[in-house]
């Protein structure tokens, strides 16, 4: 078997035991923001005007002590991880890093005016390129969201409106606000400058478990070594963009002209309407209306919500808008339409696409999931009523597919385990239940006769710390 460049690398260095795997595509923080409106079209107008050329290779001598002189303000460390991560994107990985940078220069001037104004590092500007990729649309497996990758308890304590159609992590504006606030807290509590960057990338429950792993470590390549697989790759990540960003012009790596927003219409509208209605109406590709309202997710607008158009489309909206409403209503009346006894019928969409329930297994999440299955996050999250990214083996999520997609794997003994038929609750072994505000795994086991708060923590894989909106699992008692 050819083993792809990039994966060599990686190979390498965890034979050698330098880095520990890394669970699931090591590019895609980067490759999710390559996907969106803004950043294919700032590609498609590059590969026009600017001829390919010849790459140099990077310089990765004597790293450690060029990081030191590029970011004075930061703790910084240089490994192996961190070197390929520099040739990676220095060379085969180029243009995405230069569409980063290109998107960078938007929020650069607001993000660090108020790194300034809290009194922190500035280098911390770079952080969301490591993040997310400076991807405003950004989710992950754990539910963080947004260009700062913020998780919900941090986005609900700085006052963020994150609900199953709202996000505002999503917003570029609010999201620095809360982000930088919660690192000044953090800085602040933590008083050490190593431990502080490590809990503001990773999560400050990460340091502690980063701490309690290495042995009680100090220094930042160890610890960023000890964190959880899924936040791994931020630290190196994070290393690579500040050599990459600082020595740009000597590498010959110019910033890709993006525009994050283009210019838009602002409007307000009655009714509640689906992205995919407005966006086949009114001619555009969907990820066109996604980049322009970040906040609403789900596929769906609320009614009287504030929603952004492309600019000069506001009146075409206007005439279409009650076209708009009946298909909406139409499409409802489908979806409640009662079936007469012994008719087939299949749960269908009004577009034809049906529906499948698909079981998650080991090392699926959903943009693989939406990947194989040709669907969105965002319509797995809206058909399952996910409140984020989080999905545990077992748990059997409802897909609409085209139809020629649900016969090939219905008819595949082999393929995934997919089935038109819903689930049959009596044979399952356990129940889902949504953790409440208020709720510990004591009391939730105390309403559950026969199970034990250490039942739930070893059915589930957590900790005895749980959060409003999350689903654990409660076993069946025989």
């Amino acid at each position: 078997m050819r083993i792809p460049v990039r994966w060599s690398w990686a190979l390498a260095l965890w034979w050698c035991g330098l880095v520990v795997p890394v669970v699931g595509q090591p590019t895609w923080r980067v490759d999710s923001a390559m996907a969106t409106w803004p950043m294919q079209q700032a590609l498609e107008r590059d590969r026009i005007v600017t001829p390919p050329g010849v790459v140099r290779a990077m310089q990765t001598r004597d790293l450690a002590r060029t990081l030191e002189r590029d970011a004075p303000g930061i703790p910084v460390f240089a490994d192996s991880l961190v070197a390929y991560y520099v040739d990676l994107y220095g060379e085969r990985y180029r243009d995405q890093f230069r569409a980063m940078l290109g998107l960078a220069d938007h929020y650069h001037p607001l993000i660090e005016a108020r790194l300034a104004q809290a009194g922190l590092p500035k280098e911390l500007a770079l952080l969301p390129m490591a993040l997310s990729g400076m991807n405003t649309l950004a989710g992950s497996q754990q539910g963080q969201a947004g260009l700062w990758m913020l998780s919900w308890p941090v986005a609900v304590r700085q006052g963020l409106v994150v609900t199953a159609e709202e996000d505002h992590r999503r917003d570029p504006m609010l999201a620095t606000l809360a982000a930088v606030a919660d690192m000044e807290h953090t800085y602040a509590r933590l008083k050490d400058p190593v431990l502080a960057l490590v809990a503001v990338a990773c999560g400050p429950a990460n340091m502690e478990r980063a701490r309690v792993r290495s042995g009680g470590a100090r220094d930042l390549a160890t610890l960023s070594r000890h964190v959880d697989p899924a936040q791994r790759d931020i630290l190196p990540l994070f290393m690579a963009f500040l050599h990459l960003a600082a020595h740009a012009q000597e590498f010959g790596i110019r910033p890709m002209a993006v525009e994050p927003v283009e210019p838009f219409d602002t409007l307000r509208h009655d009714h509640p309407l689906h992205m995919d209605v407005v966006a086949g109406l009114l001619g555009h590709p969907r990820a066109r209306l996604e980049a322009l309202n970040p906040v609403w997710y789900a596929n769906k607008w609320p009614a009287h919500a504030t929603i952004h158009l492309p600019q000069g489309d506001r009146d075409r909206f206007q005439l279409l808008v009650d076209s708009m409403v009946r298909l909406e209503e139409r499409n409802l009346q489908l979806a409640e339409r009662t079936v007469t006894p012994g008719e087939d019928r299949v749960d269908r969409l009004p577009d034809g696409r049906e529906a499948i329930h698909y079981r998650v297994r080991p090392g699926d999440h959903l943009s693989g999931i939406g990947e194989r299955f040709g669907v969105r996050v965002s319509e797995i999250k809206h058909w399952n009523k996910l409140r984020n990214d989080h999905i545990d083996v077992g748990e059997l999520l409802k897909l609409y597919v085209t139809p020629a997609r649900r016969a090939r794997y219905e008819g595949e003994n082999d393929g995934p385990p997919v089935t038109n038929e819903a689930p049959d609750a009596s044979s399952a072994t356990f129940t889902w239940y949504t953790v409440r505000k208020g709720d510990s795994l004591y009391a939730i086991a105390k309403r559950h006769p026969g199970v034990s708060p250490e039942d739930l923590m070893r059915y589930n894989g957590i900790s005895d710390g749980i959060r409003p909106g999350q689903r654990i699992k409660i076993p069946a008692q025989r």
